[in-house]
């Protein structure tokens, strides 16, 4: 299945380069990225619209401008798994890139997203000519290796509480009166149970909890406030300790 798309043109260089934005990229000048640039599609999706199916030939390596889209698995049984989501900088499709593999997952806009798509075979070219591309990547692709690993480290040692804590700890957060921060989920509840490979009812039970003990309380559309940051902090390292 081809990369489905709302609206695709040229990127424009001179216009807030998506390259710029992306670790990926980084390593070059500004004329190297504005050259980069140059082979770049801006592909719009609006929110729930998928960037591809699993199974469907992927040839186009995807990089995230704008917006988030999350990566899942449809189970045998017919359950979504939520692998991951993607924000600005983020990148997919290099897999197929590397291994001609096809993937084993959808990709699905959570909001309006832009993209910066890149061929495989002009991308093939650019890491030909810039090495660095090639070295990021494989970077990137490590550090994601090492969050599966640890995310599978959490899972096996069965503490939902931790991989909670974890999560919330991760998400960009804003400074609040006498040393609490505020987040906001971005994901609806069933998504981030997924993610953390439990049910909704069990992250149901593991909020409430938390909103008990007055670690953190809970706002309308999914703003947290978390009052008791050195308490969450720990609750987080019990998986790293196990």
């Amino acid at each position: 299945m081809p990369l489905a798309v709302s609206t695709d043109v040229d990127a424009d260089p001179a216009n807030d380069l998506c390259v710029a934005r992306v670790p990926l990229f980084q390593g070059l000048t500004h004329a190297q990225q504005v050259e980069v640039a140059g082979f770049a599609r801006t592909v719009r999706l609006d929110a729930v619209e998928q960037a591809y199916t699993a199974g469907s030939e992927m040839s186009q390596l995807m990089v995230v401008h704008t917006g988030q889209v999350k990566i899942a698995r449809t189970r045998a049984a017919g359950h979504e798994q939520v692998i991951r989501v993607l924000g600005p900088g983020d990148f997919i499709g290099e897999s197929a890139f590397l291994t001609g593999t096809r993937p084993d997952h959808a990709a699905e806009a959570l909001v309006y997203t832009e993209l910066c798509v890149f061929r495989h075979a002009d991308l093939g070219r650019l890491v030909e000519k810039h090495p660095s591309i090639g070295l990021r990547m494989l970077q990137g692709v490590s550090q994601r290796l090492d969050d599966t690993e640890a995310r599978l480290a959490s899972v096996i040692s069965g503490n939902v509480s931790s991989r909670l804590a974890d999560y919330l700890l991760s998400l960009p957060a804003t400074p609040g009166p006498r040393g609490a921060i505020y987040v906001t989920l971005p994901l609806a509840k069933k998504d981030i149970a997924s993610l953390l490979s439990t049910t909704p009812e069990s992250l149901s039970r593991q909020l409430r909890k938390l909103t008990d003990t007055g670690v953190i309380s809970q706002q309308e559309q999914g703003r947290i406030t978390i009052t008791d940051v050195t308490a969450l902090t720990a609750l987080s390292t019990l998986s790293k300790r196990d």
